[in-house]
């Protein structure tokens, strides 16, 4: 079927109106949604220390990410860039392995000398070791400062037991399962990406 020539000049007149609305609704779209989204960055920003400084206040972050992400016109893409240099700030934060706080002798107990030698395995009395570091360390992460319920305390040693190491309290490390992954990694790559600090930040993108 041939179309009439006049319908086809009337279609053309007509999209060649509409075409412009179009481009311009487009737009238009487009610099709302940047709008919005620059709107949200200072929130995701305030919410990304305000959490760092909570959960982790001993880990000094540099945020000059921020200024050189500025120009980053996909704010989704800014905020990954912010997120990983957080990330990698947290792993790489240096934490020497220094003799611990001890406790005063009169709270000790019996056995405790003996039982604290160096020995492949763990002494009968290692609960009670590991809640007297944890109340020694104010039940924080002594690495990050992270604030730990018991059962989520992890431990480690100054000197490990292989190397002779005791299980003397200032021998005793408290530390959150983050800190516990860094201090023992063999794989930094692996390790980063496994932390739960990952989804805990991205959860602030906006």
């Amino acid at each position: 079927m041939i179309l009439n020539l006049d319908y086809v000049i009337f279609s053309s007149l007509i999209i060649a109106c509409l075409l412009p609305l179009y481009i311009y609704k487009e737009k238009i779209f487009k610099v709302k949604i940047k709008a919005k989204e620059d709107e949200g960055f200072p929130l995701f920003l305030k919410d990304l220390k305000s959490y760092m400084l909570h959960h982790h206040p001993k880990i000094d972050i540099d945020y000059r990410i921020v200024e050189k992400t500025k120009d980053e016109e996909n704010m989704e893409l800014r905020q990954t860039l912010i997120i990983e240099s957080v990330i990698k700030q947290f792993f790489n934060y240096p934490y020497p392995k220094e003799t611990q706080a001890t406790i005063p002798r009169e709270k000790l107990w019996i056995n405790y000398e003996e039982k604290s030698k160096s020995n492949p395995k763990y002494p009968s009395d290692w609960a009670l070791r590991k809640e007297f570091a944890w109340k020694r360390d104010h039940k924080n992460c002594s690495r990050c400062g992270n604030e730990l319920n018991i059962d989520e305390a992890y431990t480690s040693f100054v000197k490990e037991i292989t190397d002779g190491g005791g299980y003397n309290l200032e021998n005793i490390m408290t530390l959150c399962v983050n800190c516990n992954k860094i201090l023992n990694s063999k794989n930094p790559r692996s390790t980063i990406s496994s932390l739960n600090l990952n989804d805990n930040l991205m959860s602030f993108m906006k």
